[in-house]
C-alpha cells in the first residue's frame, strides 16, 4: 500500500499536503500556460483577464488566473492568495505556504478546480487523451497524473479541514 508522504513519522499531515500541492500546481500550470491548451480552458469557462496572456475563472468562492508565470488562487471573501509560480515556488498571501485554515480552504479550491477541469477532459476526449498531455512536475521531475493527485491531495485536505474544526 502507498503511503502518504509526511506520514512515515517524518512529517506533519501539513507537510504532507505541500508536498503533493507541489508537484500537483507546477504540473497544472506547465499545462494550462501551454498555447494549446488554452482553447480548453475557454471551453471549459475560463475567460481572458486584464493582463496579457491571463486567464480567469471564478471557482467555489474564488477567483482563478492561469498566466505565463504564475497560477494565482483568490479568496473573494477573504482576499487571500495561494499562488504557485515555477520561480518563486508555492506562496500564501506572499509569503511561504503554511496549512492554516484560509490556506487549507485555498488549497481545497484549486484541487477541486484541477480535479473538476480533468475529469471534464477525460469524460470530452477521453482518458488516453487527459493522459497523453503531459503533466510534468519540474519540482520532483516524474510524470503526474493530475486526476490521482486531486484525489489523494483531497484526502488529506479533508483530514485536515475534519482536525482544524474539531
Amino acid at each position: 500500500m502507498e503511503t502518504e508522504p509526511g506520514h512515515d513519522g517524518g512529517g506533519s499531515p501539513g507537510d504532507a499536503i505541500t508536498e503533493r500541492l507541489i508537484p500537483l500546481l507546477d504540473a497544472t500550470h506547465q499545462v494550462w500556460s501551454s498555447p494549446q491548451e488554452r482553447r480548453r480552458l475557454r471551453a471549459f469557462g475560463f475567460r481572458p483577464a486584464v493582463e496579457p496572456g491571463v486567464l480567469k475563472r471564478e471557482w467555489h468562492g474564488t477567483q482563478v488566473r492561469v498566466g505565463p508565470d504564475a497560477l494565482r488562487v483568490l479568496s473573494e471573501e477573504t482576499g487571500a492568495e495561494l499562488a504557485w509560480s515555477p520561480e518563486v515556488g508555492l506562496r500564501l498571501d506572499g509569503g511561504e505556504f503554511t496549512p492554516t485554515p484560509g490556506g487549507i480552504a485555498l488549497a481545497d479550491a484549486i484541487n477541486g478546480l484541477i480535479q473538476g477541469y480533468e475529469r471534464w477532459i477525460e469524460a470530452r476526449e477521453g482518458r488516453q487523451e487527459r493522459l497523453r498531455r503531459g503533466h510534468w512536475s519540474a519540482t520532483d521531475r516524474r510524470q503526474v497524473n493530475a486526476l490521482a493527485e486531486t484525489r489523494r491531495l483531497q484526502r488529506l485536505l479533508s483530514a485536515r479541514s475534519t482536525r482544524t474544526r474539531g
